[in-house]
């Protein structure tokens, strides 16, 4: 593959984006000098995340069982499974301190890990907690602990062989399909595990925390935003600024983009001022690799906040000097905090208190595996949701169709034809793809906020003619999965039979010439990489990346038609027959679609427990109306499917 020309620009496009959605925000906290100003800031900004995560199922049995308690020094040890969903089961640890008095309560959420609850980070956290009179609950999040959700095909690892998020973002990807967010189904969870906390006799309701490291830290932050019935936070190794994040590539895992989030003009830290001034701990490391830069301005706006709400002491930071880690000194600091506000004379020095981590006993669940006792797999909530709208969606008309579909697609108007750049043609070794023709040449198409290359590959004898844009009358535009210097002879040559000089290929954003760089030693379109991070960026913004690299074909279309082209086949292989699909159902100077190993339909992703398409390929919701393969030539009206496609 050829170097890439444009690798930083659709990064640079997002983060140009978000800095200006965080100067508007800080203005706005910055402007705000009253208490009333601030209370309106603290109830708007509440409205919007709960809107962000839609509408909550409906409570139904938890359906609790306790498998095992063993009596410990100063504590007792309960395994539990419960149903967050009917037939949805949660492994989780509560931890009861000796004693008979009402408790104050702690629902403690952990991180990523292999070993969910069981990991000796977490088990320190609740043990320390529950010696200092804490009634405390974990959960084995999603995809860790006793919870895999593919366990045939991990043994002990996720799908991928890395780690638990790429079975998240495997998740995460279909669940969009149907227009759910996996943070939701994560929240949820957490919710009904602080239903079978508080439902103990001895919690008192009244004194309710939350805390967790890292993933953790997320869903705390969550949980202390979304759950009315929790009055303290504490979370670990989260806190800093989406922007932080994708100026420093760091990697996202499925619950951590909230769709709509920046839209709604939000950052990390209102998911903590929606509850201002109710007590808050943020704890950050040095050299952690979320930002804490992010956590010092959150703390720096929330103090300014929280004195004008009457309670500048109830907004605190610890920084340790530390890497990525629920570290003892973090928790020692949390101890102290929640001390503080529930009225706890503990010293919190776990030396003190006694710490004695335990090997995990995987008797929660049979074997350790919540699926062998009969727990239904997320993936077959999602393929029965999809089967239920296939059945249940209007038939559309053409024009219909249309018009949802750039609704759903989150298309910006189209007002001008966009302007373009001669590239300077490259000469290509023997070696290469269209070596025999000797020069690969580009138009680069500014689409807006981002860049579309038009791609030409031509004999060295037609040098001059390189630098003129002047299609012909009849042109057939190839759209290519990855590269169109990688797929040139398979789109033109040998698959379609077309001489390459007569080719034209694009390569919308993100592809090709203007590919992001990928992440460590990730692959682009890895479960886990920059394939999730851009798309769901687009997502948090109330877009879609399938949608602007719509866009962007449209753009060129407009292009190709005002310099002469009449009649346009659009040609996509793989990705690109999806953006094929869609862009010749919006063009009215698209006379044919052709595909070219095409993806399975979004109905067929739904269907399996594991799709390797990225997230690159999902479209938000998009199965409420119509499937990607409806706007292929031959098939039926967009809408109502009596069968499986």
């Amino acid at each position: 593959m050829t170097a890439v020309l444009y690798p930083s620009v659709l990064q640079e496009s997002l983060i140009r984006r978000l800095r200006e959605l965080s100067r508007q925000r800080d203005q706005r906290l910055d402007g705000i000098n009253t208490r009333a100003g601030a209370q309106a800031y603290v109830a708007g900004v509440r409205r919007r995340i709960r809107r962000c995560f839609g509408p909550l199922p409906k409570r139904t049995p938890l359906n609790v069982r306790i498998t095992r308690e063993d009596e410990r020094e100063g504590y007792t040890r309960r395994n539990i499974i419960f149903e967050s969903r009917p037939g949805y089961m949660v492994t989780a640890c509560m931890y009861v301190p000796a004693g008979q008095g009402k408790a104050p309560v702690v629902l403690a959420i952990c991180g990523h890990s292999h070993q969910g609850k069981g990991r000796d980070i977490y088990q320190s956290l609740c043990i320390g907690l529950v010696k200092q009179g804490y009634l405390v609950l974990m959960t084995d999040p999603v995809s860790q602990g006793e919870r895999w959700q593919h366990p045939g095909e991990v043994s002990g690892k996720t799908w991928t062989g890395k780690s638990s998020v790429c079975e998240h973002n495997a998740i995460g990807k279909t669940q969009s399909l149907v227009g759910e967010f996996f943070g939701t189904w994560r929240v949820w969870d957490n919710m009904r595990g602080l239903d079978v906390l508080l439902d103990h006799p001895r919690a008192d309701k009244s004194r309710v925390g939350v805390t967790g490291c890292s993933g953790g830290g997320t869903l705390s932050s969550y949980m202390f935003a979304l759950d009315d019935r929790i009055n303290m936070a504490a979370p670990c190794c989260y806190i800093t600024t989406f922007l932080n994040n994708l100026e420093n590539s760091l990697p996202c895992d499925a619950e951590q983009m909230i769709p709509g989030m920046l839209a709604s003009g939000l950052e990390m830290g209102d998911l903590l001022l929606a509850r201002a001034p109710l007590p808050v701990c943020v704890l950050a490391e040095e050299y952690d690799f979320f930002d804490v830069r992010g956590a010092r301005e959150f703390y720096r706006q929330a103090r300014r906040l929280y004195s004008l709400l009457g309670k500048p002491g109830n907004i605190k930071l610890a920084v340790g000097g530390g890497g990525h880690n629920y570290s003892r000194p973090m928790r020692e600091a949390m101890y102290s905090f929640f001390n503080k506000q529930t009225g706890i004379a503990s010293k919190a020095d776990e030396d003190r208190i006694g710490i004695v981590p335990e090997p995990e006993q995987n008797t929660y669940a049979a074997g350790g595996d919540v699926n062998a006792a009969g727990s239904r797999p997320a993936w077959e909530f999602t393929a029965a949701k999809a089967r239920e709208l296939a059945a249940t969606r209007p038939r559309l008309s053409k024009q219909s169709a249309a018009d949802r579909l750039r609704k759903v697609l989150r298309l910006p108007a189209r007002k001008a034809i966009c302007h373009y750049r001669n590239s300077q043609p490259l000469v290509h070794s023997n070696e290469k793809p269209g070596a025999a023709l000797g020069l690969e040449t580009h138009y680069v198409v500014e689409t807006g906020d981002a860049l579309a290359v038009i791609c030409r590959f031509l004999p060295l004898s037609v040098l001059d003619s390189c630098f003129n844009l002047a299609p012909p009358r009849d042109v057939e535009l190839f759209i290519p999965g990855r590269s169109a210097l990688d797929e040139v002879d398979v789109l033109a040559g040998t698959v379609m039979g077309k001489r390459l000089d007569e080719a034209w290929l694009v390569e919308p954003r993100g592809l090709g010439n203007t590919m992001p760089k990928s992440l460590s030693n990730h692959a682009f379109d890895a479960s886990y990489g920059m394939d999730y991070m851009i798309a769901t960026t687009y997502e948090m913004l109330d877009g879609q990346l399938m949608g602007m690299r719509v866009h962007d074909v449209l753009c060129v279309l407009d292009l190709l038609a005002a310099r002469g082209a009449r009649r346009i086949t659009l040609t996509g292989r793989g990705l690109g027959a999806i953006i094929a699909a869609f862009a010749g159902a919006l063009h009215g100077n698209v006379a044919k679609v052709n595909v070219i190993d095409p993806p399975p339909s979004y109905f067929d992703m739904t269907q399996k427990p594991l799709t390797p398409e990225g997230a690159q390929y999902m479209v938000r919701g998009i199965l409420k109306y119509f499937d990607w393969t409806d706007f292929l030539p031959g098939r039926r009206r967009p809408g109502r499917s009596g069968k499986a496609k």
